[in-house]
């Protein structure tokens, strides 16, 4: 069947005229495909009739199939326009959209699957491990320590998961800061022979760590084994260091997580004698960002791992005005006094919790700071917000990852009594 794409979804799929939504298609597109749920609306693109005027060729061999860059046939400047527009489509008006530096190599961590036939890479969109020779996601050098690993598993006969124990390998590579570490996950019904890995990449990483997964989802997190070498990455956001566990949280594209660190900065505003609260605080890269330019910076971080850490690159910074609190949010704050003059706010996707807002609007801090992957989740955080006595300041959408329909988010509220 023949389909003409006329919009984006909520997800950054082409929507046909008949509300049929297809991965890889953009508007304008008339395109050949098939549903594939009437219940879901959903259906598979097959090929291109007549190419959008917004499409491009992109470099990568596998785009259109990999769901790594689901709009790299999309021109830089058109992905731009349907961010911005859609930030606008939630809150009215923002100011320009901040675009990536780097629309290709820009990112400091990679999750490839092990698939049949000793293949590693992404999956497509039958969730079939696409065997990829060149990714251009993270960087060259890094493509080179995936063909060396790949020989290495061909050479070991170590097959994928369910028929082997293969899982997923993560590689993390400063780009600050020149180190590399990879993270080899598998099943736990065999040995893997992780000190061969080492004497086979130890020219080109600074250290390798085996965990096992045994969950049945496909998630590239589990119980650490063995390492070898360095277990954690080594960079810095705008000259601040920060030691990041194998396994642990960290923003993945490096240059932009600086620009927008500069941002949350600009809009915190702060004088020096300050009291401000960090929720949702991770390792701490915003909290130690803002430590030097605040009286006291006090980070609440559900992940207690990234607690310990946070504090750790405290030390690290030579930073003793910034302190963190382990728990999930909504409870700690149950005996905590939140007036302060500032709150950061940087949730999970799903947002902020419910007692989490209304304790915020009790405490009436004169400015509240909110980053946001899921526009979505903080325009409905924002309402409650707005209802307790706030008012949107400014809006800043930045561009944290070229080719994906995400958008990263900052909003600055202010109290109408401190106005």
């Amino acid at each position: 069947m023949q389909f003409e794409i006329i919009d984006i979804d909520k997800k950054g799929r082409g929507v046909s005229r008949e509300g049929i939504s297809f991965r890889f298609a953009y508007p304008e597109d008339i395109i050949e495909g098939y549903i594939i749920s009437k219940r879901n609306k959903l259906g598979r693109f097959e090929k291109v009739i007549k190419d959008s005027p917004l499409r491009k060729n992109a470099p990568c061999k596998y785009a259109g199939q990999c769901g790594g860059c689901p709009w790299q046939q999309l021109k830089y400047e058109n992905q731009l326009k349907i961010k911005e527009e859609k930030i606008k489509g939630l809150f009215g008006f923002c100011e320009p959209i901040i675009p990536a530096p780097q629309e290709f190599f820009y990112r400091n961590r990679m999750d490839f699957a092990f698939g049949p036939d000793f293949s590693i890479g992404l999956k497509d969109d039958k969730n079939k491990t696409l065997d990829i020779e060149k990714c251009w996601l993270l960087s060259e050098d890094s493509n080179e320590i995936v063909a060396r690993l790949r020989e290495f598993i061909k050479s070991s006969d170590l097959r994928s998961y369910p028929e082997g124990i293969m899982r997923h390998v993560v590689i993390r590579e400063g780009k600050n800061i020149k180190n590399t570490i990879l993270s080899i996950l598998t099943s736990d019904k065999g040995e893997f022979p992780l000190e061969e890995l080492w004497e086979e990449l130890k020219d080109v990483v600074q250290g390798i760590t085996w965990s096992h997964n045994l969950s049945p989802a496909d998630r590239s997190y589990g119980e650490i084994q063995k390492s070898i070498g360095q277990d954690y990455l080594l960079e810095s956001l705008n000259k601040i260091k920060f030691k990041i566990p194998v396994q642990s949280f960290f923003q993945t594209n490096t240059k932009q997580a600086e620009r927008l660190i500069q941002i949350i900065t600009e809009f915190a505003n702060l004088k020096g004698d300050e009291k401000v609260f960090d929720l949702y605080s991770g390792t701490g890269s915003i909290g130690l960002s803002l430590a030097k330019k605040a009286k006291e910076i006090i980070g609440i971080e559900e992940n207690e791992a990234a607690t310990k850490l946070s504090l750790e690159n405290a030390e690290l910074n030579g930073m003793e005005n910034f302190s963190a609190i382990a728990g999930r949010v909504e409870d700690v704050i149950k005996s905590l006094d939140l007036k302060s003059d500032k709150i950061i706010l940087d949730p999970p996707r799903p947002g902020i919790h419910k007692k989490v807002l209304q304790k915020i609007v009790e405490a009436k801090p004169k400015e509240i700071v909110y980053i946001s992957c899921n526009p979505n989740t903080q325009r409905e955080d924002i309402n409650l917000f707005l209802e307790g006595g706030y008012h949107i300041k400014k809006i800043q959408p930045i561009d944290m990852f070229p080719h994906t329909p995400h958008i990263e988010n900052v909003v600055l509220l202010k109290h109408l009594a401190s106005m």
